[in-house]
């Protein structure tokens, strides 16, 4: 129960650490001579927090939630704010979490962003969060007799809504990236090389080194570049180092913003940052969506839906370009049949039929060699391409490994009815002027032969034969 309790307070600490932390590097970005915020990062935290405490069960939830709560008031109080007025925020933070957290997590529903869809979401949900925090701190206000609630309202809403989506999706995007160490060619070098210049020049000249002119559209170039070239995860990347410096900047006071008052100079930032986000990740997401989409199409195309095996497509255009690519003698084609297979299906079901044609690709799959390619090309009819052969025995040797493995018992971890089945298998290895169809049709008659001569065994390699008249359909 203790060691249960110290895991389950592990996160509503670090959650608290970070929220007290986000706090503290918010006040820090205010403008000078006023007390509005360029960046308020306490709200992503909020609202990730929110994300994981409506996950919990009840009473670990309620934990999270009080703890947030105590949190807000406390350094309220410790940055003068009233009692009245801390107690008052306490409800305008809960509300930032809240919403967004019970409206992301809906039906159960896992907070991804992988597509258009997902960035939608969250922004609806961040939005109803910030319109429903700043309308019960903008009524606060109004009870303080405050002038310019709408505009106070509106740096509610902007700050907290744009810095709780930026670093949400920020925080999402680093969770569901697969970091790995790329390999670009050397155009791709030179374009990267090229965005790098252009966007520190684009950014430089309009929030650095600008005198005050209205150029900060141009920074839609290298942003519409990223996102149309890279990843959503560099996207993100360049979206981070552009809200720093777009922030940087405007609190010291440099760039097309200087010379604004506060609250406008803040408004303006912090809507840059938000257009940025909303262009940049649509586009990614859209362009990482829609090519994962054309490969998924690709795959289906390719390969057997049920084992995940190359289909005859791409068995012919691997086997074409290994002929193509290669010596008389060194590829070779290993085609087997299982013995009996109709049996399983009519004796235990189609079910269990297609769970054995699965269990027979694995296999399949840990017997091959490294670069050979595994098909199903129909039915429990399977074949090998193998390349790189040094001679014929060679080829005979795998195929006897293939038939030894398929035929090795299940026994009770495959929680199959049956205990072992077994399969007749041909062999053919390429010669002169061969083609895939001709390789593939040498192959499958030697493996009638296997069948022929009774079964579970590899057909004797005959380079050059061709067998003619087909077998009887009993004989599988």
């Amino acid at each position: 129960m203790a060691g249960a309790a110290v895991r389950a307070a592990w996160p509503a600490l670090g959650f608290g650490i970070a929220y007290a932390a986000a706090i503290l590097v918010g006040r820090a970005t205010r403008v000078e001579g006023s007390e509005v915020s360029l960046i308020w990062p306490a709200a992503a935290v909020a609202v990730l927090w929110g994300i994981h405490a409506v996950a919990l069960p009840a009473r670990l939830a309620a934990v999270h939630w009080g703890l947030l709560a105590t949190l807000t008031c406390t350094v309220s109080l410790a940055t003068g704010a009233t009692a009245e007025m801390a107690v008052w925020f306490v409800a305008v933070n809960l509300a930032l979490a809240a919403i967004p957290a019970v409206l992301l997590r809906h039906g159960e529903r896992p907070v991804l962003l992988r597509d258009p869809t997902d960035l939608g979401r969250l922004a609806v949900a961040v939005g109803a969060g910030t319109a429903v925090s700043a309308t019960l701190a903008t009524a606060f206000f109004a009870t303080q007799t405050h002038e310019g609630l709408a505009h106070t309202f509106a740096l509610f809403a902007v700050r907290n809504g744009v810095t709780a989506l930026a670093g949400v999706a920020l925080v999402l995007r680093v969770r569901d990236a697969q970091w790995r160490i790329p390999r670009p060619s050397r155009d791709r070098i030179v374009e990267t090389v090229g965005l790098v210049v252009v966007a520190t020049v684009v950014f430089g000249r309009v929030f650095w080194f600008n005198p005050g002119l209205p150029t900060s559209f141009a920074v839609m170039l290298p942003a519409l570049w990223i996102s149309l070239r890279y990843s959503t995860t560099t996207s993100t990347s360049f979206l981070a180092a552009s809200g720093v410096s777009i922030v940087w900047a405007t609190l010291l006071d440099r760039g097309a913003l200087r010379g604004i008052a506060p609250q406008e100079q803040a408004l303006l930032a912090q809507g840059m940052v938000g257009c940025l986000v909303v262009v940049v990740l649509t586009l990614a997401l859209f362009r990482d969506s829609r090519n994962e989409l054309i490969s998924q199409l690709r795959h289906l195309a390719l390969h057997d839906p049920l084992t995940q095996l190359a289909n005859r497509t791409l068995l012919t255009d691997r086997l074409d370009d290994a002929l193509a690519r290669s010596r008389p003698g060194t590829v070779g084609v290993v085609l087997l049949d299982l013995d009996g297979f109709k049996r399983v299906n009519d004796a235990w079901g189609h079910g269990e039929g297609d769970l054995l044609l699965v269990e027979i690709a694995r296999r399949l799959h840990e017997t091959v060699r490294a670069g050979d390619t595994v098909a199903r090309l129909g039915g429990d009819e399977f074949v090998v391409v193998c390349t790189r052969l040094h001679d014929a025995e060679e080829l005979h040797t795998l195929a006897e490994r293939i038939r030894e493995r398929v035929g090795e018992a299940y026994g009770q971890a495959s929680d199959a009815p049956y205990d072992r089945i077994t399969a007749s298998v041909g062999i053919a290895i390429s010669e002169a002027d061969c083609t895939s169809r001709s390789l593939l049709s040498r192959a499958d008659h030697s493996m009638y032969d296997a069948k022929r001569a009774g079964r579970n065994r590899t057909s004797p390699l005959t380079p050059g034969t061709v067998v003619t008249g087909p077998a009887a359909p009993s004989a599988r």
